[in-house]
């Protein structure tokens, strides 16, 4: 093999390696965001560790948060509200 060839197909491996790593890391940051957990620790341990992270992530897998209580009123503000629908308290 030619020295082009070769670094040709370590540029190759390195690409792959690196749509794996983001493969893992990616949807692990966003479910992890989605649920109130560490979303940037969650996705550089799922990119550096693959099948691991996302064991560990599995295990450790919070609820998503769907709604918060209004800071005012106490009742719950659904998500995609910006205002309570309750007091009006902005969210």
């Amino acid at each position: 093999m030619t020295s082009d060839a070769s670094l040709l197909l370590l540029l190759l491996i390195a690409v792959i390696l690196l749509a794996v790593s983001l493969g893992f890391a990616i949807p692990i940051g966003v479910s992890a965001s989605h649920r109130g957990m560490n979303s940037i620790g969650w996705a550089a341990l799922a990119f550096f560790t693959w099948i691991v992270g996302l064991v560990l992530f599995l295990l450790n897998l919070q609820p998503i948060i769907t709604d918060t209580p209004c800071p005012a009123c106490g009742n719950m503000i659904p998500i995609d509200h910006v205002f309570c629908p309750f007091c009006g308290h902005r969210g």
